[in-house]
């Protein structure tokens, strides 16, 4: 006669291993995009976290339907963190640089309000420029009411790896997540 102890204990260990994997390799809400020829790449690499998903950005391919695709396959992410050159009032991804005119002609933006889900995707822009004026301020804006993303930049900062580091202005006005360099 089988012991029934062995037969009841088997599923629920493989529940327990399966939780345990799931839970131990869940996928993180925030994914870094950084522009291949950014100036600061290897510091930015060098201070993430562990286990930090990447997505590297070549101009091969539109850089916003990259972005788009990597949050189609995993709906989990709420934030991005963009590491990008910029002046004062553009930025550059993927060889493409997008002042305002390049904004109001970038297509993949309207496909962005696909991945709305009641929550908006937060876009970090990891830079000391682009909030400290009026004019990249409003290109943010321009990028966040195309895209449905809230955008953090800083607006008072000296360096993106300062530890004070703060996005204190939001185009939605809605909270956002704290810099994931370490």
């Amino acid at each position: 006669m089988k012991n029934p102890f062995y037969r009841n204990t088997l599923p629920v260990f493989f529940f327990l291993f399966a939780f345990l994997i799931t839970g131990v390799f869940a996928q993180s809400n925030d994914i870094v995009v950084i522009d291949s020829k950014y100036s600061q790449k290897p510091q930015v690499l060098n201070n993430l976290p562990s286990g930090t998903s990447v997505v590297e950005i070549y101009s091969t391919d539109n850089p916003w339907k990259t972005i788009r695709e990597n949050l189609e396959q995993n709906p989990s992410i709420k934030a991005i963190h963009l590491f990008v050159n910029t002046n004062y009032n553009a930025f550059e991804l993927g060889g493409i640089l997008y002042d305002s005119t390049k904004i109001d002609q970038e297509f993949e933006f309207s496909m962005m309000e696909g991945l709305y889900q009641g929550t908006n995707i937060q876009l970090l822009v990891y830079d000391c420029n682009l909030g400290s004026n009026p004019e990249g301020l409003e290109l943010m804006k321009k990028v966040s009411d195309r895209s449905y993303f809230n955008i953090g930049v800083p607006t008072n900062c000296s360096s993106i790896f300062s530890m004070d580091l703060e996005f204190d202005h939001t185009t939605m006005n809605q909270p956002v997540n704290k810099p994931i360099l370490k």
